[in-house]
């Protein structure tokens, strides 16, 4: 009896960090539970052995309970499998036992380094999760603009670390003097703040007639309802720089249909305003993403085609072994990616187009601030509406704030949309699933953070950093265990 209650008690432990890593993600947003859930993995870990089991255990739980909003329409099957794909991408942590008694001191550059593994691999990467996006409301939120959110993952990383050490007699305190000191920068660290002048912006969320995979189903209904909520706004508010739309707002390609364009450039003209829309488009027979430019008596005058396509959603790996199980792949047609970084110039807005699930892409984001000073995040949430998965990306976008620098305007068919300073404070937002739109002034800001001049292998210098410290906690332990 003694021994089952041993593995019971280990597999609540290891599913219960799990889940309270969890909660330091929106829609709970507990940022301390980051840290918390760190130290106890690894109490966990040293209380009852088992490295592969307790990190398969915490693993699973931790993408359970942060993707859950995922199979909201797309049933459950996708997401256990994208639970699963994750859940494996963590299991090499439990070869840190073979680095002996101080393994817990390699933890954070470990974790880190998966993390960048899961950025990137595999079908591009899903780096959705990732702990320093769980972290825009700690009070060193800040350091994202030193070393990106791979800094700020360490660092919670190390506090997590420290908590268990402080929490264990008789270990020591340098690593949690450690952790706090550099929490403690990032406390200090300046906010962006720099003169800069502003840029009045209107960011329509039009909403969609039906939520789910098939929120377009009605040919330029999505359309006609960000063309009237424009028209509403246009009429009774402050007249704007820019209008602005979110992704797939026009889903019938104006280009090749004669009518959406016309009607779009009669708005732009009847208000003498300038327009990014993001449409889909039917280029050479192949499906493209785009955010476009529309001008007063001009068209369209700058075209950015999203260039990281969402996996399973615009373009579907895998085709052929997928469909053996089901005929659901087929119904997904690919779409064309586009290859190189576009501003949009409207005035001395230089406007930096991101396109939804673009955000959790570092290296085109950064691409994408070198040349702008102001982020405009199009995106579509009526696959996941009445779900976690927008204030998820909210969070996503206030950490990009952070980074770069940028004010950003976000901008959904059904929410949330908000506007967003240099130091990722929401300014003004949304409710979700209503036809509104916001009205503001924002900032124009080009001024390049820390991370931007450190530049895309910020987070290579970050892992040796963790490496660094790893190596040194762990020697100044077994010297002090010899006296």
């Amino acid at each position: 009896m003694r021994h089952l209650a041993g593995k019971t008690m280990f597999a609540v432990y290891a599913l219960a960090s799990g889940v309270l890593l969890s909660a330091a993600f929106k829609p709970v947003g507990l940022w301390f539970a980051a840290p918390l859930a760190i130290a106890l993995l690894i109490y966990t870990v040293e209380k009852f052995g088992k490295h592969f089991y307790v990190f398969a255990k915490f693993a699973f739980a931790f993408n359970v309970a942060g993707l859950i909003w995922s199979n909201k329409y797309v049933g459950v099957a996708p997401w256990i499998a994208l639970v699963l794909l994750q859940t494996v991408i963590f299991l090499p942590l439990g070869l840190l036992k073979k680095l002996g008694e101080y393994w817990y001191f390699y933890l954070p550059v470990a974790f880190l380094a998966l993390e960048e593994v899961r950025a990137r691999f595999p079908f591009g990467g899903f780096g959705w999760l990732r702990i320093g996006f769980s972290q825009v409301d700690a009070p060193y939120a800040r350091l994202a603009s030193v070393g990106g959110v791979s800094l700020l993952s360490l660092a919670t990383l190390l506090l997590g670390v420290a908590a268990f050490q402080l929490a264990e007699r008789g270990s020591g305190l340098t690593l949690p003097g450690i952790a706090i000191a550099l929490t403690l920068i990032g406390i200090f660290v300046f906010p962006n703040n720099s003169p800069r002048q502003t840029f009045q912006v209107l960011a329509v969320q039009g909403s969609v007639p039906k939520l789910g995979l098939d929120f377009n189903e009605r040919a330029t209904e999505v359309f006609s309802r960000h063309l009237a909520a424009s028209e509403k706004a246009l009429i009774k508010g402050e007249k704007p720089d820019l209008i602005l739309w979110p992704e797939n707002s026009v889903d019938v390609d104006p280009f090749n249909t004669p009518k959406i364009g016309s009607a779009i450039s009669a708005l732009v003209d009847k208000y003498n305003t300038p327009a990014i829309i993001g449409a889909v488009l039917r280029t050479d027979g192949k499906l493209q993403n785009a955010s476009i430019l529309w001008e007063p008596k001009t068209g369209a005058t700058s075209t950015y085609i999203k260039r990281h396509l969402t996996p399973f959603g615009e373009v579907m790996p895998l085709r052929s072994v997928l469909t053996f199980f089901s005929d659901l792949p087929n119904q997904v047609e690919d779409f064309s990616p586009g290859t190189s970084a576009v501003i949009h110039q409207v005035g001395q807005a230089n406007i930096a187009p991101i396109i939804c699930y673009e955000l959790i892409d570092d290296r085109l984001i950064q691409s994408s601030a070198k040349f702008s000073n102001l982020f405009v995040v199009q995106t579509n949430s009526a696959t996941f509406a009445n779900t976690a998965q927008s204030a998820q990306q909210l969070a996503i976008t206030r950490i990009r704030s952070i980074e770069h620098a940028r004010y950003a305007v976000s901008v959904s068919t059904v929410g949330i949309s908000a506007i967003i300073d240099t130091n990722g404070v929401v300014l003004k937002s949304t409710k979700e699933n209503i036809a509104t739109s916001i009205n503001s002034a924002v900032a124009l800001n080009a001024t390049r953070t820390i991370y931007d001049r450190v530049g895309e292998f910020a987070w290579l210098l970050v892992l040796l950093i963790g490496l660094g410290l790893g190596a040194a906690l762990s020697y100044a332990a077994r010297l002090g265990k010899r006296r």
